[in-house]
Protein backbone atom coordinates (compact mmCIF):
# COMPACT_ATOMS: atom_id res chain seq x y z
CA UNK A 1 0.00 0.00 0.00
CA UNK A 2 0.94 3.39 -0.95
CA UNK A 3 1.59 6.17 1.48
CA UNK A 4 1.04 9.48 0.01
CA UNK A 5 2.45 13.24 0.89
CA UNK A 6 -0.59 15.16 1.76
CA UNK A 7 -1.83 18.45 1.36
CA UNK A 8 1.01 21.01 3.08
CA UNK A 9 -1.87 24.12 2.82
CA UNK A 10 -2.98 26.83 0.55
CA UNK A 11 -1.01 26.85 -2.98
CA UNK A 12 1.58 25.01 -1.09
CA UNK A 13 2.70 22.09 -3.71
CA UNK A 14 6.07 20.53 -2.55
CA UNK A 15 8.66 20.62 -0.05
CA UNK A 16 11.69 19.29 1.19
CA UNK A 17 11.74 16.16 3.24
CA UNK A 18 14.07 16.94 6.22
CA UNK A 19 13.79 13.71 8.41
CA UNK A 20 12.50 10.22 8.10
CA UNK A 21 10.90 9.71 11.95
CA UNK A 22 10.91 5.89 11.05
CA UNK A 23 12.73 2.84 8.75
CA UNK A 24 11.67 -0.09 7.27
CA UNK A 25 10.46 -2.47 8.99
CA UNK A 26 8.77 -0.16 11.89
CA UNK A 27 5.67 -0.92 13.21
CA UNK A 28 3.39 2.16 12.78
CA UNK A 29 0.29 2.91 14.79
CA UNK A 30 -1.86 6.03 13.46
CA UNK A 31 -1.51 9.19 14.09
CA UNK A 32 2.63 8.59 14.70
CA UNK A 33 4.72 10.69 13.11
CA UNK A 34 6.25 9.70 10.12
CA UNK A 35 8.26 12.38 8.78
CA UNK A 36 9.48 16.18 8.82
CA UNK A 37 8.31 18.36 5.40
CA UNK A 38 10.24 21.84 4.98
CA UNK A 39 7.70 24.07 2.89
CA UNK A 40 8.47 27.79 2.37
CA UNK A 41 6.17 28.10 5.50
CA UNK A 42 6.85 25.91 8.19
CA UNK A 43 8.59 22.59 8.74
CA UNK A 44 5.54 19.94 9.18
CA UNK A 45 5.61 16.26 11.09
CA UNK A 46 3.68 14.43 8.38
CA UNK A 47 1.78 12.25 10.41
CA UNK A 48 0.57 8.27 9.61
CA UNK A 49 -3.34 7.68 8.79
CA UNK A 50 -2.92 3.98 9.55
CA UNK A 51 -1.26 1.31 11.31
CA UNK A 52 0.93 -1.30 10.07
CA UNK A 53 4.91 -2.09 9.18
CA UNK A 54 6.90 0.12 6.73
CA UNK A 55 8.47 -1.97 3.62
CA UNK A 56 9.76 0.53 1.81
CA UNK A 57 11.16 4.48 1.67
CA UNK A 58 10.96 6.08 -1.75
CA UNK A 59 12.52 9.22 -0.88
CA UNK A 60 15.80 10.19 0.66
CA UNK A 61 16.19 13.22 2.86
CA UNK A 62 17.23 16.38 1.56
CA UNK A 63 14.95 15.77 -1.90
CA UNK A 64 11.79 17.83 -2.93
CA UNK A 65 8.91 16.32 -2.75
CA UNK A 66 5.74 16.79 -3.98
CA UNK A 67 1.89 16.41 -3.01
CA UNK A 68 0.30 13.35 -4.14
CA UNK A 69 3.97 11.89 -4.44
CA UNK A 70 4.41 8.21 -3.31
CA UNK A 71 6.68 8.50 0.32
CA UNK A 72 6.50 5.08 1.66
CA UNK A 73 5.22 1.63 1.29
CA UNK A 74 3.41 -0.51 4.08
CA UNK A 75 1.70 -3.38 4.92
CA UNK A 76 -1.24 -3.75 6.81
CA UNK A 77 -4.84 -1.91 7.91
CA UNK A 78 -5.54 1.44 6.76
CA UNK A 79 -6.92 4.48 9.26
CA UNK A 80 -10.50 4.46 10.18
CA UNK A 81 -10.61 7.74 7.63
CA UNK A 82 -8.72 6.85 5.41
CA UNK A 83 -8.36 4.44 2.30
CA UNK A 84 -4.63 3.09 1.75
CA UNK A 85 -3.56 4.84 -1.43
CA UNK A 86 -4.51 8.74 -0.09
CA UNK A 87 -3.83 10.68 3.31
CA UNK A 88 -6.74 12.99 4.89
CA UNK A 89 -6.24 13.41 8.34
CA UNK A 90 -7.59 16.44 9.76
CA UNK A 91 -6.50 19.93 9.72
CA UNK A 92 -4.07 21.26 11.70
CA UNK A 93 -5.33 24.09 14.21
CA UNK A 94 -5.07 27.82 12.89
CA UNK A 95 -3.42 26.91 9.43
CA UNK A 96 -5.05 28.82 6.38
CA UNK A 97 -5.93 25.78 4.41
CA UNK A 98 -7.22 22.52 5.12
CA UNK A 99 -3.88 20.06 6.15
CA UNK A 100 -2.86 17.01 6.78
CA UNK A 101 0.47 18.03 8.67
CA UNK A 102 1.37 19.34 11.64
CA UNK A 103 3.40 22.00 11.95
CA UNK A 104 6.91 21.59 14.12
CA UNK A 105 8.89 24.56 13.40
CA UNK A 106 9.36 27.42 10.39
CA UNK A 107 11.43 29.16 8.03
CA UNK A 108 11.00 32.35 6.41
CA UNK A 109 11.83 31.56 2.81
CA UNK A 110 10.79 30.85 -0.99
CA UNK A 111 9.71 27.59 -2.28
CA UNK A 112 12.14 25.22 -3.54
CA UNK A 113 12.35 24.31 -7.09
CA UNK A 114 10.42 20.70 -7.90
CA UNK A 115 12.90 18.15 -9.90
CA UNK A 116 11.24 15.12 -9.75
CA UNK A 117 13.16 12.48 -8.49
CA UNK A 118 12.00 9.57 -10.31
CA UNK A 119 13.16 10.57 -13.74
CA UNK A 120 16.61 9.74 -15.36
CA UNK A 121 18.68 12.18 -17.53
CA UNK A 122 18.44 11.64 -21.22
CA UNK A 123 21.48 11.69 -23.52
CA UNK A 124 23.86 11.70 -20.83
CA UNK A 125 27.15 9.03 -20.37
CA UNK A 126 25.84 8.74 -16.88
CA UNK A 127 22.78 7.54 -15.76
CA UNK A 128 21.43 9.38 -12.58
CA UNK A 129 17.98 11.27 -11.47
CA UNK A 130 17.99 14.82 -11.32
CA UNK A 131 17.83 14.93 -8.04
CA UNK A 132 21.21 12.85 -7.89
CA UNK A 133 22.87 14.89 -10.26
CA UNK A 134 21.92 18.34 -8.65
CA UNK A 135 23.57 16.73 -4.92
CA UNK A 136 26.55 15.59 -6.54
CA UNK A 137 27.26 18.76 -9.15
CA UNK A 138 26.62 20.85 -4.87
CA UNK A 139 28.72 18.67 -3.31
CA UNK A 140 31.58 19.11 -6.40
CA UNK A 141 31.75 15.33 -7.25
CA UNK A 142 32.22 13.90 -10.75
CA UNK A 143 29.34 11.38 -11.37
CA UNK A 144 31.40 10.09 -14.38
CA UNK A 145 33.99 8.65 -11.13
CA UNK A 146 31.64 7.66 -8.86
CA UNK A 147 31.01 3.43 -9.09
CA UNK A 148 27.50 3.04 -9.26
CA UNK A 149 25.06 0.40 -7.68
CA UNK A 150 21.57 1.04 -9.22
CA UNK A 151 19.50 -0.48 -11.91
CA UNK A 152 21.11 -0.46 -15.50
CA UNK A 153 24.18 1.32 -14.53
CA UNK A 154 21.99 3.93 -12.53
CA UNK A 155 24.04 6.39 -9.54
CA UNK A 156 22.29 6.68 -6.56
CA UNK A 157 22.38 9.44 -4.04
CA UNK A 158 23.86 7.21 -1.52
CA UNK A 159 26.76 6.37 -4.05
CA UNK A 160 27.50 10.42 -3.91
CA UNK A 161 27.19 10.21 -0.35
CA UNK A 162 29.52 7.37 -0.27
CA UNK A 163 32.08 8.71 -2.65
CA UNK A 164 32.37 11.99 -0.79
CA UNK A 165 33.05 10.50 2.63
CA UNK A 166 36.06 7.70 0.65
CA UNK A 167 33.83 4.73 1.76
CA UNK A 168 33.05 3.25 -1.62
CA UNK A 169 36.06 2.29 -4.06
CA UNK A 170 37.38 5.42 -4.76
CA UNK A 171 40.11 7.24 -2.49
CA UNK A 172 39.22 10.02 -0.79
CA UNK A 173 38.47 13.18 -2.67
CA UNK A 174 41.09 15.60 -2.67
CA UNK A 175 41.65 18.68 -4.82
CA UNK A 176 44.95 20.35 -6.11
CA UNK A 177 45.42 23.69 -4.53
CA UNK A 178 47.01 26.96 -6.68
CA UNK A 179 50.76 25.31 -5.99
CA UNK A 180 49.83 22.10 -6.88
CA UNK A 181 49.89 20.45 -3.83
CA UNK A 182 47.69 18.02 -2.72
CA UNK A 183 45.41 18.51 1.62
CA UNK A 184 45.76 16.12 3.44
CA UNK A 185 43.10 13.38 4.04
CA UNK A 186 40.16 14.91 6.05
CA UNK A 187 41.39 18.25 6.26
CA UNK A 188 37.91 19.68 4.87
CA UNK A 189 34.52 18.99 6.53
CA UNK A 190 31.38 19.22 4.09
CA UNK A 191 27.76 19.86 6.06
CA UNK A 192 24.75 18.74 3.80
CA UNK A 193 23.24 22.11 2.70
CA UNK A 194 19.72 21.54 3.30
CA UNK A 195 16.10 22.02 5.47
CA UNK A 196 16.44 25.78 7.12
CA UNK A 197 19.61 26.85 6.21
CA UNK A 198 19.13 26.23 2.43
CA UNK A 199 15.60 28.04 2.68
CA UNK A 200 17.03 31.26 4.07
CA UNK A 201 19.55 31.01 0.77
CA UNK A 202 16.52 30.78 -1.42
CA UNK A 203 14.82 33.46 0.97
CA UNK A 204 17.70 35.71 0.85
CA UNK A 205 18.57 35.23 -3.06
CA UNK A 206 15.21 35.68 -4.09
CA UNK A 207 14.82 39.50 -2.25
CA UNK A 208 18.05 40.08 -2.93
CA UNK A 209 16.99 39.16 -6.82
CA UNK A 210 13.75 41.10 -6.93
CA UNK A 211 14.00 44.51 -4.61
CA UNK A 212 16.39 46.81 -5.19
CA UNK A 213 17.69 47.18 -2.18
CA UNK A 214 18.80 50.63 0.04
CA UNK A 215 19.44 51.02 3.01
CA UNK A 216 18.77 54.02 5.67
CA UNK A 217 20.65 54.93 8.70
CA UNK A 218 19.99 57.11 11.63
CA UNK A 219 21.46 58.17 15.13
CA UNK A 220 18.97 58.04 18.11
CA UNK A 221 18.74 59.35 21.74
CA UNK A 222 17.71 56.22 23.44
CA UNK A 223 17.87 57.77 26.75
CA UNK A 224 13.83 57.79 27.57
CA UNK A 225 13.80 54.87 25.59
CA UNK A 226 15.76 52.52 28.17
CA UNK A 227 13.78 54.70 31.30
CA UNK A 228 10.41 53.39 29.93
CA UNK A 229 12.16 49.54 29.41
CA UNK A 230 13.07 49.98 33.15
CA UNK A 231 9.91 51.24 34.85
CA UNK A 232 7.92 48.01 32.24
CA UNK A 233 10.63 45.61 33.53
CA UNK A 234 9.83 45.69 36.91
CA UNK A 235 5.93 45.73 36.14
CA UNK A 236 6.35 42.33 33.90
CA UNK A 237 8.61 41.02 36.71
CA UNK A 238 5.88 40.76 38.61
CA UNK A 239 3.42 38.93 35.90
CA UNK A 240 6.01 36.43 34.87
CA UNK A 241 6.16 38.59 31.58
CA UNK A 242 10.01 39.31 30.37
CA UNK A 243 9.82 43.13 29.26
CA UNK A 244 12.25 44.18 26.37
CA UNK A 245 13.08 47.14 24.09
CA UNK A 246 11.07 45.23 21.24
CA UNK A 247 7.43 46.07 22.30
CA UNK A 248 8.35 49.94 22.62
CA UNK A 249 10.00 49.54 19.53
CA UNK A 250 7.14 47.83 17.75
CA UNK A 251 4.57 50.56 18.89
CA UNK A 252 6.69 53.27 17.70
CA UNK A 253 7.19 51.44 14.47
CA UNK A 254 3.22 51.23 14.03
CA UNK A 255 2.40 54.97 14.52
CA UNK A 256 4.74 56.18 11.97
CA UNK A 257 3.73 53.59 9.50
CA UNK A 258 0.46 55.02 9.88
CA UNK A 259 1.89 58.45 8.56
CA UNK A 260 3.91 56.64 5.88
CA UNK A 261 1.61 53.59 5.08
CA UNK A 262 3.66 52.46 1.57
CA UNK A 263 6.42 51.57 4.16
CA UNK A 264 3.97 49.03 5.06
CA UNK A 265 2.84 47.52 1.97
CA UNK A 266 3.98 44.94 -0.85
CA UNK A 267 3.91 44.83 -4.72
CA UNK A 268 1.55 42.81 -6.80
CA UNK A 269 3.33 41.93 -9.82
CA UNK A 270 0.27 40.00 -11.24
CA UNK A 271 -1.72 42.98 -11.06
CA UNK A 272 0.64 46.11 -11.11
CA UNK A 273 -0.58 47.29 -8.01
CA UNK A 274 1.06 48.04 -4.68
CA UNK A 275 -0.99 46.93 -1.96
CA UNK A 276 -1.48 48.85 1.25
CA UNK A 277 -1.79 47.13 4.57
CA UNK A 278 -4.18 49.27 6.89
CA UNK A 279 -2.86 46.40 9.60
CA UNK A 280 0.29 45.82 11.10
CA UNK A 281 1.57 42.89 11.58
CA UNK A 282 5.10 42.74 12.61
CA UNK A 283 7.59 39.92 11.73
CA UNK A 284 10.26 39.12 14.34
CA UNK A 285 13.42 38.23 13.33
CA UNK A 286 14.46 34.87 15.68
CA UNK A 287 18.12 33.06 15.64
CA UNK A 288 17.53 29.41 16.90
CA UNK A 289 19.85 26.78 16.60
CA UNK A 290 18.92 25.43 13.10
CA UNK A 291 19.55 29.21 11.37
CA UNK A 292 17.00 32.13 11.54
CA UNK A 293 13.34 32.19 11.32
CA UNK A 294 10.82 35.35 11.84
CA UNK A 295 7.46 34.90 13.58
CA UNK A 296 4.71 37.28 13.04
CA UNK A 297 3.27 39.79 15.83
CA UNK A 298 -0.23 40.28 14.76
CA UNK A 299 -1.97 43.29 15.05
CA UNK A 300 0.27 45.13 17.03
CA UNK A 301 -2.12 48.49 16.74
CA UNK A 302 -4.70 46.75 19.00
CA UNK A 303 -1.62 45.53 21.92
CA UNK A 304 -0.87 46.96 24.72
CA UNK A 305 3.25 46.80 25.84
CA UNK A 306 2.77 44.28 28.33
CA UNK A 307 0.42 42.26 25.47
CA UNK A 308 3.29 42.22 23.21
CA UNK A 309 5.81 41.95 25.28
CA UNK A 310 3.93 38.46 26.58
CA UNK A 311 3.58 37.11 22.81
CA UNK A 312 6.80 38.34 21.73
CA UNK A 313 8.32 36.10 24.84
CA UNK A 314 5.91 33.22 23.83
CA UNK A 315 6.93 33.38 19.84
CA UNK A 316 10.72 33.49 20.75
CA UNK A 317 10.65 30.64 23.12
CA UNK A 318 8.45 28.41 20.51
CA UNK A 319 11.27 29.09 17.53
CA UNK A 320 14.07 28.17 19.59
CA UNK A 321 11.96 24.92 20.74
CA UNK A 322 10.70 24.33 17.06
CA UNK A 323 6.74 24.53 17.55
CA UNK A 324 6.08 27.16 16.00
CA UNK A 325 2.79 27.10 13.54
CA UNK A 326 2.10 27.77 10.12
CA UNK A 327 -0.28 30.71 10.95
CA UNK A 328 2.56 32.15 13.35
CA UNK A 329 4.85 32.54 10.25
CA UNK A 330 2.40 33.86 8.00
CA UNK A 331 0.84 37.69 7.40
CA UNK A 332 3.71 40.20 8.17
CA UNK A 333 3.11 43.42 6.61
CA UNK A 334 7.07 44.47 8.06
CA UNK A 335 9.89 42.64 9.69
CA UNK A 336 12.03 44.06 12.56
CA UNK A 337 15.49 42.14 13.75
CA UNK A 338 17.12 43.25 16.09
CA UNK A 339 21.53 42.45 16.65
CA UNK A 340 21.86 44.65 19.42
CA UNK A 341 22.43 42.10 22.23
CA UNK A 342 25.18 40.96 20.13
CA UNK A 343 26.90 44.43 19.18
CA UNK A 344 27.97 46.16 16.45
CA UNK A 345 27.18 49.45 15.27
CA UNK A 346 24.49 48.58 12.41
CA UNK A 347 23.91 46.31 9.85
CA UNK A 348 22.22 46.63 6.51
CA UNK A 349 19.44 43.53 6.75
CA UNK A 350 17.55 41.96 3.85
CA UNK A 351 14.46 42.22 3.13
CA UNK A 352 12.03 39.93 4.24
CA UNK A 353 10.62 39.57 0.40
CA UNK A 354 7.72 40.43 -0.73
CA UNK A 355 7.86 43.16 2.06
CA UNK A 356 9.25 46.23 1.38
CA UNK A 357 11.08 47.01 4.64
CA UNK A 358 12.89 45.78 7.37
CA UNK A 359 14.20 47.73 10.59
CA UNK A 360 16.99 47.14 12.18
CA UNK A 361 17.32 47.60 15.88
CA UNK A 362 21.31 47.61 17.43
CA UNK A 363 23.10 47.93 20.28
CA UNK A 364 22.41 50.82 22.87
CA UNK A 365 25.66 52.25 24.30
CA UNK A 366 26.15 55.19 26.70
CA UNK A 367 28.32 58.03 24.97
CA UNK A 368 29.15 61.90 25.65
CA UNK A 369 27.21 64.07 23.26
CA UNK A 370 26.54 67.79 23.34
CA UNK A 371 23.07 69.09 23.75
CA UNK A 372 21.65 72.59 24.09
CA UNK A 373 20.18 73.74 27.54
CA UNK A 374 18.44 77.39 28.32
CA UNK A 375 20.69 78.69 25.28
CA UNK A 376 24.18 77.44 26.84
CA UNK A 377 25.87 73.67 25.14
CA UNK A 378 26.58 71.33 27.44
CA UNK A 379 27.97 67.68 27.32
CA UNK A 380 26.06 64.81 28.85
CA UNK A 381 26.07 61.14 28.98
CA UNK A 382 23.11 59.63 26.95
CA UNK A 383 21.97 56.47 25.83
CA UNK A 384 22.66 56.02 22.04
CA UNK A 385 21.81 53.97 19.61
CA UNK A 386 21.64 53.53 15.72
CA UNK A 387 18.44 52.12 14.12
CA UNK A 388 19.25 50.93 9.87
CA UNK A 389 16.10 50.61 7.67
CA UNK A 390 16.42 48.52 4.05
CA UNK A 391 13.89 49.28 1.81
CA UNK A 392 12.89 48.36 -1.81
CA UNK A 393 13.43 51.39 -3.78
CA UNK A 394 11.17 50.24 -6.68
CA UNK A 395 8.69 51.10 -3.79
CA UNK A 396 9.82 53.41 -1.45
CA UNK A 397 12.09 56.64 -2.17
CA UNK A 398 14.56 58.09 -0.42
CA UNK A 399 13.49 60.92 0.91
CA UNK A 400 10.11 59.16 2.17
CA UNK A 401 12.56 56.72 3.95
CA UNK A 402 14.31 59.92 5.79
CA UNK A 403 10.88 60.77 7.13
CA UNK A 404 9.89 57.98 8.17
CA UNK A 405 12.95 57.42 10.37
CA UNK A 406 12.75 61.23 11.31
CA UNK A 407 9.11 60.45 12.72
CA UNK A 408 10.23 56.77 14.11
CA UNK A 409 12.78 58.23 16.10
CA UNK A 410 11.20 61.40 17.49
CA UNK A 411 8.62 58.49 19.51
CA UNK A 412 11.56 56.48 20.27
CA UNK A 413 13.19 59.78 21.70
CA UNK A 414 10.17 60.50 23.55
CA UNK A 415 7.88 57.35 24.04
CA UNK A 416 5.59 59.26 26.36
CA UNK A 417 3.96 60.62 22.77
CA UNK A 418 2.76 56.92 21.92
CA UNK A 419 0.34 56.95 24.58
CA UNK A 420 -1.61 59.82 22.63
CA UNK A 421 -2.04 57.28 19.34
CA UNK A 422 -5.09 55.28 19.53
Amino acid sequence: MEFKLPELGEGVHEGELVKWRVKVGDAIKEDQPICEVMTDKATMEIPSHFSGKVTSLNAKEGETVKVGQNLMNYEGGAGSSASASSHSSAPAPSAPAPMSAKPATGATAASSVSIPASSVSIGSKVAAAPSTRRYAREMGADLATIPASGPAGRVMREDVERFISGGGSSAVRTTKSSNGARPAANSEERIAFKGLRKKISEKMALSKHKAAHFTYVEECDATELVKLRNAAKEIGAKKGIKVTYLPIVMKAMVAALKQFPIMNSTLDETTNEIVLKHYYNIALSVQTDDGLTAPVVKNVESKTLMELAKEIQDLVERSRSKRLTMEDLTGGTITLTNAGSIGGLFATPIINFPEVAILGFNKIARKPVAIMKNGRERIVVRDWTLFSISLDHRIVDGAIAAEFMKVFINYIENPALLTLEG
